[in-house]
């Protein structure tokens, strides 16, 4: 499992949605789970790849960083987001 992850503004977010969805669905990659939480700094978007190449890929386009806590643990590296954080989206 591949996670990335990155930072929008909350002005951003729904547009960046369409896109990032739009961008998968041209490709036939399909992320095992989507979420996103408040913060300080605008919006965190955690995106979950079976397929390495796919998270590498989603990761360069949309300027995401791999976390690397996440990598090769089924998603595991979760605990380093603050619980503090609501959720704002799980649906994709």
């Amino acid at each position: 499992m591949r996670t990335v992850e990155m930072n929008l503004r909350s002005n951003e977010l729904s547009g960046a949605m369409a896109e990032m969805r739009m961008w998968l669905d041209e490709r036939g990659f399909e992320p095992s789970s989507f979420c996103c939480r408040d913060g300080e700094a605008g919006v965190l978007v955690r995106v979950d790849f079976k397929v390495p190449g796919e998270a590498d890929a989603f990761a360069g386009r949309f300027s995401g960083r791999i976390d690397e806590s996440a990598v090769d643990r089924g998603g595991q590296g979760r605990a380093d987001i603050p619980s503090a954080l609501s959720p704002v989206a799980v649906v994709f």
